[in-house]
């Protein structure tokens, strides 16, 4: 389409000066009062519409990155007879990555209050640990904590949030990793949120307490330092806007259990690693 609408304005402009443009004074209004101009301009406006009406049906990254690509070059061809639109194409696209990921966000948040709904808290088979979620930033790979399979509402909500950065990577606008960065706070704040109020409405006993404490640790200790390393994996110091915001986990790092245990500081070992609250098990 965006090839379509280069190829056939340019042909249209090009011919209708070869044809009807006699005027050697080198304005086009003088010949044709302007004709010209304003259809080509309609032309462009309805493009960019078809943009603003289209992009929001687009759900992959990629396809975003290539739209916006084709749409630059063809504004560049256009520039040859006068309407180069490029500078009205950033707000467009930034408008559509910025729905893209806040619907993938809250896509992960959604699905992670569903299965934590329904999760039975049973002791899952120990996977391992790990000392944070961080992401070394000089190797490729970028696997979530293995850990996170013993807490399955955080593993579906870190592989939402991992589907969200790998659909952001290809086309990251510079200009929305602040706005972007608060997309992904206002996630992990809902996940704390939601802890919070599971533990005010539900009645945990005994070890079905001590499991759901284990993953709020793995919460704090784990998913929150890897979603911000994801990030930081999007935009350079990405990582830094979003542990910047530690008091997002407050309210969650001082669940009343109704055990009569919390999580709080000398809760955790020194290490970071998230304390084994069954034998054998989590």
């Amino acid at each position: 389409m965006v090839s379509c609408h280069r190829t056939h304005l340019f042909d249209v402009v090009n011919q209708y000066r070869a044809i009807f443009n006699n005027d050697k004074s080198g304005s086009e209004e003088n010949s044709d009062g302007g004709l010209l101009f304003s259809w080509a301009m309609h032309q462009v406006s309805n493009h960019l519409t078809t943009l603003q009406v289209m992009l929001p049906n687009i759900t992959e990254g990629g396809s975003l990155s290539n739209m916006l690509e084709n749409c630059m070059y063809c504004a560049m061809g256009l520039g040859l007879v006068g309407l180069d639109f490029r500078c009205l194409l950033p707000p467009i696209f930034e408008n559509a990555v910025l729905n893209l990921f806040s619907k993938n966000m809250s896509t992960a948040v959604e699905n992670f209050q569903v299965v934590l709904d329904s999760h039975r808290w049973v002791p899952m088979p120990s996977i391992g640990f790990v000392t944070n979620g961080a992401v070394d930033d000089t190797s490729d790979d970028v696997t979530p904590p293995s850990v996170l399979m013993e807490h399955p509402p955080l593993a579906v909500f870190v592989n939402g949030v991992s589907a969200a950065m790998n659909e952001l990577k290809p086309c990251a606008p510079l200009s929305l990793k602040h706005v972007l960065a608060q997309e992904v706070v206002k996630g992990l704040q809902a996940v704390s949120d939601s802890l919070v109020r599971y533990n005010a409405m539900r009645m945990l006993r005994g070890n079905e307490s001590s499991l759901f404490l284990s993953l709020c640790q793995a919460f704090i200790e784990v998913a929150y330092p890897y979603c911000a390393a994801c990030f930081g994996r999007c935009y350079p110091n990405g990582g830094a806007l979003i542990t910047e915001c530690p008091s997002l986990l407050d309210a969650v790092s001082q669940l009343p259990i109704r055990s009569g245990s919390g999580i709080s500081g000398t809760d955790r070992k020194p290490s970071g690693d998230i304390e084994r609250r069954q034998s054998g098990g989590i």
